[in-house]
């Protein structure tokens, strides 16, 4: 099983305007209390670590063992990305780097899992 949870792209859905930094934490509760209700069917989870943000969903992961999540981010503020990790003791955790915005990662992650349901360790460039 699959379960498929997307932000607004920080674009306001619709609206087209930037949500902002309290909207954008509301609704990555709303989106984790969705994931909750599903962890007991889950195997692993892939998080994806952006730019803004990312503070918020690794708290969220760390209520996970870390043998079960996967975070996916891009190089930007890199070091601040692994040092909430650590905090967050989820240094056991897999990572897999992407391109800004993690569209084609996660798109390609999704596929491969769709195909052979097998999580991809690396995304091939």
């Amino acid at each position: 099983m699959a379960l498929v949870l997307q932000n607004t792209k920080g674009d306001g859905g619709l609206n087209r305007g930037h949500i902002g930094t309290e909207r954008r934490r509301e609704e990555i509760g709303i989106l984790w209390e969705k994931l909750q209700e599903s962890l007991p069917y889950l195997d692993h989870v892939v998080v994806y670590v952006g730019a803004s943000g990312s503070e918020r969903v690794i708290a969220l992961a760390a209520q996970l063992p870390a043998s079960k999540v996967t975070f996916v981010g891009c190089d930007c503020g890199l070091p601040n990305k692994e040092a909430l990790i650590q905090a967050a003791d989820l240094d056991d955790a897999r990572r897999i780097l992407c391109e800004c915005g993690g569209r084609r990662t996660m798109k390609l992650l999704f596929q491969n899992f769709m195909e052979t349901g097998e999580l991809l360790l690396a995304v091939p460039a």
